[in-house]
C-alpha cells in the first residue's frame, strides 16, 4: 500500500503537458488509475486464472482503438464475474473500459523500458532452452512484440516520457522505502540486543 501512496505523490509532481487531447493519458486519469489499483490486485486475487488467460491467449491487433482491445481482451477471455466486477471498479473510478484499456497498456510501456536488457539477453539463451520450454518462450516474446509494436504505434513521444518519468520516480521511491525499512530493522534489532 505504501508504494501505490507513494506513487500517487509521483504522479502530483508530473506534468503531463503534451499529451494529446484524446488521450486518455491525463494528470487526473493517473492519479485515478494509481487509486484503483489496489482494488484490481484484490479483483486479480480473486480470479488467479485470469492473468495466466490473459498471457496465453493475448492476441493483440495493431490499430489504436482501445474500446476493440477491450472487447477482444477482457471481454472475449475473461468469464462474466470477473468482468462484472472489473466494470464496477471502473464505474465507482469514472473510468470507461477504453480509457482503462489504453492506460493499462500504456502504463506497460515503462516495463519494456526496464525488461530491453533481459529480454536481449533472453533471445541469446533461447538457443540453448529444451524445445518445450523454447517455443513457450519464443510465445510469450512474440506476445512482448506485439504489444511493443501497438504501443509504438499509439503513444505519442510525450506519454513515453511521461511514462518513463513515472517509472523513474517510482523505482526512486520504492528504493528509497527500502532504504528507511532496512534501517528501521537495523534499529530494532539494536534495541533487542
Amino acid at each position: 500500500m505504501k508504494v501505490i501512496g507513494l506513487a500517487a505523490g509521483c504522479l502530483l509532481s508530473l506534468v503531463i503537458g503534451a499529451a494529446q487531447a484524446s488521450s486518455a493519458m491525463t494528470e487526473q486519469n493517473l492519479q485515478r488509475f494509481v487509486a484503483m489499483m489496489p482494488e484490481m490486485e484484490a479483483l486479480d486475487d480473486r480470479f488467479p486464472e485470469q492473468s495466466n488467460a490473459f498471457e496465453q491467449e493475448l492476441e493483440l491487433q495493431q490499430h489504436c482503438n482501445w474500446q476493440r482491445h477491450y472487447d477482444s481482451t477482457v471481454v472475449r477471455l475473461a468469464p462474466a464475474g470477473y468482468r462484472q466486477e472489473l466494470e464496477s471498479i471502473l464505474k465507482r473510478h469514472n473510468f470507461s473500459p477504453a480509457e482503462f484499456t489504453e492506460l493499462s497498456f500504456k502504463f506497460s510501456w515503462g516495463s519494456f523500458q526496464l525488461m530491453a536488457p533481459m529480454y536481449e539477453m533472453m533471445q541469446q539463451m533461447l538457443q540453448h532452452l529444451p524445445e518445450e520450454e523454447r517455443a513457450e518462450q519464443e510465445a510469450e516474446m512474440r506476445s512482448l512484440e506485439q504489444m511493443k509494436a501497438l504501443l509504438d504505434r499509439c503513444m505519442s513521444d510525450a506519454e513515453k516520457a511521461t511514462v518513463t518519468a513515472l517509472v523513474a520516480d517510482m523505482m526512486q521511491q520504492m528504493m528509497q522505502m527500502d532504504h528507511e525499512t532496512m534501517q528501521q530493522m537495523e534499529q530494532m534489532m539494536q534495541q533487542m540486543q
